[in-house]
């Protein structure tokens, strides 16, 4: 199921890996679909989140925010690394190293991550 998720243009940046004037620029030219409110850039995205709580989406945000979703060399596969620093994760839209996502019980926020930046990069694409 495809949602809407509102993005700020330092979550944008970190996820297309470009930098923060550079996404200013894409969305005051409509290379990114965004809207401005209250001076700052708001930018949506459609992505299937539909199996992601409220709190999975935040810290996705949060994770991306950081810079601490990293592409690797290869295709859909990220690096993620924890909120202690002390651990990384492989995580693909379908699946992820860390313990929930090897539990296989409950999806975790990496996946959300990946799905939001999956999404920034089709939308730019596009």
């Amino acid at each position: 199921m495809n949602s809407q998720i509102t993005l700020t243009t330092k979550e944008a940046a970190s996820a297309l890996n470009i930098s923060l004037r550079t996404a200013q620029r894409w969305a005051a030219t409509g290379k990114l679909a965004a809207v401005k409110e209250g001076g700052r850039w708001a930018i949506t995205l459609t992505a299937d989140l539909g199996d992601y709580k409220p709190g999975q989406l935040e810290k996705a945000r949060e994770l991306i925010g950081e810079g601490a979703l990293l592409p690797t060399k290869r295709r859909g596969i990220f690096t993620s690394i924890s909120s202690d620093g002390s651990t990384t994760y492989l995580v693909h839209h379908c699946a992820c190293t860390c313990p929930a996502g090897l539990r296989g019980k409950h999806t975790c926020y990496h996946r959300a991550a990946v799905a939001i930046v999956t999404a920034a990069t089709t939308q730019c694409a596009a």
